[in-house]
């Protein structure tokens, strides 16, 4: 099977040497998204960050022909644990049940980066 790279048009483009969005098969990787404006500047804040990450994941999940309802697994990283609530009540509206699998990690990110989404899809009909 081929990995295909799938371009993103509207997100931001990609800080290093890897795709924002890679399908094989009926698979799709998302890379982690953050609070990145297409330009690369960064809003502020959880809540904004965490908007933004989530709308760059839709962007790149509809580059590979895919959706949220197709999301079965999702890593969060956030790099204060005080802002695990905040994260959560902006992050939950985005998923219907049942919802995805998640794994939440603490960590340092990019200065200035609270939160990064990555997520993994299977379609149904590839």
């Amino acid at each position: 099977m081929t990995r295909i790279a799938n371009p993103v048009p509207d997100g931001p483009a990609p800080g290093g040497p890897y795709s924002a969005s890679v399908r094989i098969g009926n698979i799709v990787a998302i890379a982690g998204q953050c609070g990145y404006l297409p330009d690369r500047s960064l809003v502020e804040g959880v809540t904004a960050q965490t908007r933004l990450a989530m709308a760059n994941v839709e962007a790149a999940l509809t580059a590979a022909g895919a959706t949220f309802d197709d999301v079965i697994s999702t890593s969060a990283y956030l790099t204060d644990v005080d802002d695990f609530a905040e994260f959560n009540e902006t992050y939950a509206p985005f998923f219907s049940e049942p919802r995805p699998a998640r794994t939440t990690i603490y960590c340092g990110l990019r200065p200035g980066v609270l939160v990064e989404v990555s997520v993994m899809a299977v379609l149904q009909d590839a």
